[in-house]
């Protein structure tokens, strides 16, 4: 049975040792999930049409209109002489106030947000494969300690057996060893179950079936690096909807400038009973059935409406940022502490356990007590890595920093804060 803990407390701490190789691996495979996840796809998609639509705008003059007239003069008139007017002209409206530049302006605006939400949307899916990841790792660990546990509580129930056999323990005693392994059966049972929606989670965001090339979160939990309170505004979900405030206002001056009516000129030649003709006119239409004034007015309030919730999206961005720095620095000293200080006593506790009960100062109840502390312990140790994990992941998100650290954009580098 000393051999079974042994077993079980190196899957626990088989994690703790992090490589280069470890990094590149999870660098690569988030990098391909994301590049290759169809809501990113079709992100990108929109960004390009945003660009044809900005490269459309860019080129939208109007375009000149060309007619032919032709009259005949004295055609009902019973007259043998008539006369015939024909007039070839062209007519071109001319942009006096600048509505092309006001939707250019409105293009390049969207192509801006467009570009920052495909940012964060990069950002969210990366972010949720990698809490995927440590749910499914955590899941796998607590599974294998189960697995590990029950095979011990095998060992336990059948010396239980020969020792009720021989006398040594009464039949209620024994008991214990059955009941205990049952429990650590169902309980794995439900590990297993939570192991496999854990898988689910990842498989949504990769569909990648292959568990065996999923990367380990072996990884080290650094000290948060300094940053600038402004380096908030640079994040892709603060520059959307920054960015979405400007194009509203954009509209909003679009809106304004298309109230204002283009005036139309047109130029004609032609001939009139032998004589040639020119003529020149000028149109401008009356803005009286519709002057336009809701439009604005509505256009308007979609700029004040999204300039509120941009101040919104950068408030709650904040913070987000100093809860999630909070979140893991308490959570990364509990862990640093954790490893020096009760990681180490677990195995030399079960060992003297298993001693005391052969040497019979402990009866199966108590032996049983200590194991199941022992085991508990584990899956608390389990869970506050898990724990770190999340609150690194949400720190990189919430810093934009998590291209930096998966090598994605560059090393991320920080002042050491070991006081942590």
């Amino acid at each position: 049975m000393a051999a079974r803990s042994t077993s079980a407390t190196a899957l626990l701490w088989l994690a703790l040792s992090a490589t280069a190789n470890d990094r590149v691996d999870l660098a690569s495979f988030v990098r391909d999930a994301v590049a290759s996840n169809s809501a990113v796809l079709a992100a990108e998609s929109s960004l390009r049409a945003h660009v044809e639509r900005r490269a459309g705008a860019a080129r939208s003059y109007d375009n000149p209109e060309l007619s032919i007239q032709t009259e005949e003069i004295g055609a009902f008139g019973g007259s043998h002489h008539n006369e015939r007017r024909v007039v070839v002209g062209v007519a071109k409206q001319f942009d006096l106030h600048g509505k092309r530049q006001a939707r250019v302006t409105v293009a390049e605006a969207q192509q801006l947000v467009a570009q920052a939400e495909l940012e964060t949307l990069r950002g969210a899916t990366a972010g949720e494969l990698l809490n995927a990841l440590a749910r499914w790792r955590t899941a796998t660990a607590r599974a294998r300690l189960l697995e590990a546990q029950q095979e011990a509580m095998a060992d336990f129930e059948s010396l239980a057996k020969r020792q009720r056999d021989a006398g040594d323990i009464s039949h209620m005693e024994a008991d214990l060893a059955t009941l205990a392994l049952a429990e650590t059966r169902m309980r794995r049972a439900a590990a297993e179950a939570q192991r496999t929606m854990a898988a689910e989670a990842v498989r949504r965001v990769t569909f990648h079936d292959d568990m065996t090339g999923w990367p380990t979160l072996d990884i080290e939990f650094p000290p948060l690096a300094e940053m600038p309170m402004e380096a908030i505004s640079e994040l892709p979900a603060v520059r959307a909807a920054m960015l979405r405030a400007r194009a509203a206002s954009a509209v909003a001056a679009e809106e304004t400038r298309n109230r204002r009516p283009n005036p139309t000129f047109s130029l004609g030649v032609g001939r009139e009973a032998g004589v040639g003709l020119a003529e020149l006119g000028i149109s401008v239409p009356l803005p009286v059935l519709d002057r336009g004034t809701h439009a604005v007015s509505a256009a308007n309030a979609d700029a004040t409406a999204a300039a509120r919730e941009s101040d919104d999206v950068a408030r709650r961005a904040l913070v987000r940022f100093q809860s999630s720095a909070e979140r893991y620095r308490i959570a990364r000293r509990a862990w640093r502490r954790w490893l020096g200080d009760g990681a180490g006593s677990l195995e030399d506790r079960e060992v003297l356990a298993r001693r005391s009960w052969e040497a019979g100062e402990l009866d199966p109840r108590d032996y049983l007590g200590h194991v199941e502390s022992v085991a508990e312990l584990r899956m608390q140790a389990l869970d506050l890595r898990h724990t770190v994990w999340e609150a690194w992941f949400e720190w990189l998100l919430a810093s934009g920093r998590w291209e930096d650290w998966l090598g994605m954009r560059g090393r991320n580098g920080g002042g050491e804060h070991e006081g942590e």
